[in-house]
């Protein structure tokens, strides 16, 4: 039933966009049934429909502009006969004049009727007794007419110069769109072809001339894009953190990592904290991305220049970048200068991990006899990896060696800020302390996995029942006594 309901409300809208294509306004009887229609439409109906209503009357349209393009022709053919029949005759008269000198014309003096047969050019005998006239060779030719743009978004892109060529069958097909602007500019250049002042290429020339002018002049218009963090498990490490996290983990501000999600002409004065405050406040209604928030980057494009801007945890810190082309690594930039040799080849060790020299397209080929190294190939060159990457040296070791007070093992962190317990003992006896020393002493037991737990404090629910239970138990008391005096 729902694919029976479906045609008359296609149907409506293949006619309503076909008219409005050629200037038809039919909105009022067509809006109020295709919005009585689809209403409670599943999208998947929608879509399956709106694809059908698209290809039906571009089909429709395509075939009324053919037709109308043969009209045109053969407009273009009557107006031109009339123009040239008069000078046809006046041509043809003088050749009659001569004809009586020959005998044979001088004996059928006055008879005028067979005179234009025999005289008619480009005829031969057989064609004098067939009646036949010859067939001319077919030559196309080129008309053009100005049409509404079914893809129009504004005035200055509403019409097209569209040019079609005539075919054999009578019919015409649809050539270039020679110019895209309003319909006075499409005019103009129509007939400026038609009185040969315009060619085809010089139209086209004109167009791509004023699209580069359009694309130059807002490009230099000041702007400002926001780009927020592409969602996945893969940018987790980088959603919401601040710029001292993120040099902290080795991490940059990447764009690879972001996404465009909004961008606007930029008033000459919106300063990044009215962006802030709007994208937090106010939201666009065109704006699809979440508020404002830490790790986001605010491009501003002002006289011709760009700028990045990370939000940081306390305003905006610049990060050029962000505008740069992160370079990928190749194997020949981490070439160590040693070779492996394998009963396959020789190969240069590079300092690549597994990972690395993968992601960099190399699949894994061979190994070496000993077992330290993998051969990486990409089917044109390859190169040797370590089959286990060596451990990094830790910093810390040498420094816990030095420096550590409290004869603890080396477990990577400097362990000689003092305990929360130790600084309240200072101040318990009289010592002052800071409220710095108290932070980092709670972080370093948080690190060293003692954070103390507070004393949890009962809940009112709890000491109510504590409460009840005492005073049953006093009044036991209170009665046990009572039945010992009696």
């Amino acid at each position: 039933m729902p694919e029976m309901l479906m045609f008359p409300f296609e149907a409506e809208s293949v006619a309503y966009t076909v008219c409005q294509h050629y200037g038809l306004d039919t909105s009022d009887y067509s809006f109020g049934y295709v919005a009585g229609w689809s209403s409670g439409r599943e999208l998947s109906e929608l879509k399956s429909s709106l694809e059908t209503i698209r290809s039906a009357a571009a089909e429709i349209i395509n075939s009324i502009d053919e037709n109308l393009a043969e009209l045109q022709k053969a407009q273009d053919k009557e107006q031109t006969a009339g123009q040239e029949q008069p000078t046809r005759e006046e041509k043809a008269a003088p050749k009659e004049q001569p004809q009586p000198e020959t005998p044979s014309k001088a004996d059928t003096a006055g008879k005028e009727k067979p005179e234009p047969e025999a005289a008619a050019p480009g005829k031969s005998g057989a064609q004098e007794k067939a009646g036949t006239a010859p067939k001319e060779a077919f030559t196309p030719e080129t008309i053009y007419r100005v049409r509404r743009n079914p893809y129009s978004d504004s005035r200055d892109n509403s019409y097209l110069l569209q040019a079609y060529v005539t075919q054999e069958n009578g019919r015409a097909k649809m050539g270039d769109v020679l110019y895209t602007g309003t319909p006075e500019k499409c005019r103009e250049l129509m007939g400026q072809l038609k009185s040969g002042e315009l060619t085809e290429g010089d139209i086209k020339q004109l167009y791509a001339k004023a699209q580069e002018t359009a694309q130059t002049a807002g490009q230099d218009k000041d702007t400002f894009s926001i780009y927020q963090i592409k969602g996945g498990d893969e940018t987790r490490d980088f959603r919401f953190e601040p710029y001292d996290r993120l040099q902290a983990a080795g991490n940059v501000v990447d764009r690879a990592n972001y996404e465009l999600v909004y961008s606007a002409p930029l008033a000459p004065e919106t300063s990044l904290e009215d962006i802030y405050t709007r994208f937090n406040i106010d939201h666009p209604k065109d704006f699809k991305g979440h508020s404002l928030s830490v790790s986001d980057v605010v491009v501003l494009h002002q006289d011709g220049q760009d700028a990045a801007h990370f939000v940081d945890s306390i305003g905006f810190r610049e990060v050029p970048e962000f505008l740069q082309e992160q370079k990928q690594l190749t194997p020949d930039d981490l070439e160590t200068g040693e070779t492996v040799k394998t009963p396959r080849g020789t190969f240069h060790v590079t300092a690549m991990s597994r990972e690395q020299i993968e992601a960099a397209g190399y699949g894994f080929h061979h190994q070496s006899d000993d077992g330290k190294y993998l051969i990486m190939g990409n089917g044109t060159r390859a190169f040797a990896v370590a089959a286990e990457q060596p451990e990094k040296a830790d910093p810390l070791k040498h420094i816990e060696d030095t420096v550590e007070q409290n004869d603890n093992s080396f477990d990577g962190i400097i362990n000689n800020t003092p305990t929360v317990d130790e600084l309240e003992a200072k101040v318990k006896a009289g010592e002052t302390i800071s409220l710095v020393d108290l932070a980092n002493a709670v972080k370093a037991d948080k690190e060293r996995g003692k954070e103390a737990k507070p004393e949890k404090k009962p809940s009112i629910r709890a000491q109510l029942r504590a409460d009840k239970e005492k005073a049953q138990k006093k009044n036991a008391k209170q009665k046990s006594q009572d039945l010992e005096r009696s």
